[in-house]
């Protein structure tokens, strides 16, 4: 799901058991058109310092050694945000944040804004700039945050997201190559808002779907955790599957948490005895869905693993080829 553009994509630094996101906050100062989570100025759902601190805690012991926090916008709420950096970097983990950059107005303001996240202990920043974020504030602003944390020796990441104005795409890939600012090119999700830009798609055999690259666990900013990071709020279609791991807010079973996210990540595992491409092929309640198409690999996920007789199906493969 992700074209490299002269630039590695800084979560490549970690493998995904070892990645850990902290969905921080759905308030963003700006309504992208493509946001999958959704946020604007108006959404309120937060996680406390405390639900945060939790979270970190527990990855720790699950192996975490990565956290990204995201939002919304976490630049909104510096004092909080480098509160949850300092715990996170005193249980060891390396940190980075996503921002949109609206706060780099110059050189001079984003070493500014910048200085109390870096003080903090962030070691990397990904900042998005495309057609979505470019109707807000020029590309000029997440090219100064980008120089600022670089100048700081922090891992920089553009990420520039197509839209289909090719033109548009076109000039500031110009500006950020006549720059020479590294960007990584993401692809346009059906997710959250995103749905209402991709009206026409081609459907896809089993067989041509790409293995799936985002088996993050992210914390979300509704308490909610999953075993996913491209979240889809807009519908329930996820919580009905084991991607669902429960609530920070609840007292859901640490050892149900932790069943639900192996299965998940061994059906995306080509070395697992339930990896999908064999499930399909060998399993009975399965074979079916060689016969159908879908848009993409998540959205094969939510079919899969949306019916809990092909959940248990899998869970039993998984447990018999323990157990042996």
């Amino acid at each position: 799901m992700l074209e490299t553009v002269e630039s590695t994509p800084i979560w490549d630094r970690f493998s995904s058991d070892q990645r850990l996101c902290v969905n921080f906050t759905l308030t963003c100062n700006i309504a992208c058109d493509h946001c999958i989570v959704e946020s604007n100025p108006q959404r309120r759902e937060r996680l406390s310092t405390d639900e945060v601190r939790a979270a970190l805690s527990a990855g720790r012991e699950n192996g975490k050694r990565h956290v990204t926090f995201s939002g919304g916008e976490v630049f909104l709420f510096p004092r909080d945000m480098c509160e949850v950096i300092t715990y996170a970097r005193g249980l060891g983990y390396v940190v980075d944040v996503e921002s949109n950059g609206f706060w780099a107005r110059d050189p001079e303001t984003a070493r500014a804004k910048l200085q109390p996240f870096v003080d903090a202990g962030i070691a990397g920043l990904a900042l998005s700039a495309d057609v979505y974020h470019m109707k807000y504030f020029p590309i000029e602003r997440p090219i100064f945050a980008a120089r600022a944390a670089r100048a700081r020796g922090l891992v920089t990441e553009i990420q520039f997201c197509r839209s289909n104005d090719d033109e548009t795409d076109g000039a500031l890939i110009a500006v950020l190559a006549e720059a020479g600012e590294p960007y990584v090119v993401l692809e346009l999700l059906d997710r959250g808002r995103g749905r209402d830009l991709l009206q026409i798609w081609r459907g896809h055999r089993v067989e041509e779907l790409p293995d799936c690259d985002d088996l993050t666990t992210t914390v979300h900013a509704t308490g909610d955790v999953y075993a996913c990071c491209q979240l889809d709020i807009g519908v329930d279609a996820m919580k009905r599957t084991p991607v669902f791991l429960g609530s920070i807010r609840s007292r859901s079973s640490a050892a149900e948490q932790g069943r639900r996210e192996q299965l998940v990540r061994a059906f995306f595992d080509p070395d697992s005895p339930i990896y999908f491409r064999k499930a399909v092929r060998d399993l009975p309640e399965f074979r079916h869905l060689s016969d159908e198409r879908f848009r993409n690999i998540c959205g094969f996920c939510m079919n899969a693993l949306g019916d809990p007789g092909r959940v248990a199906a899998l869970q039993a493969a998984l447990d018999n080829s323990v157990g042996g």
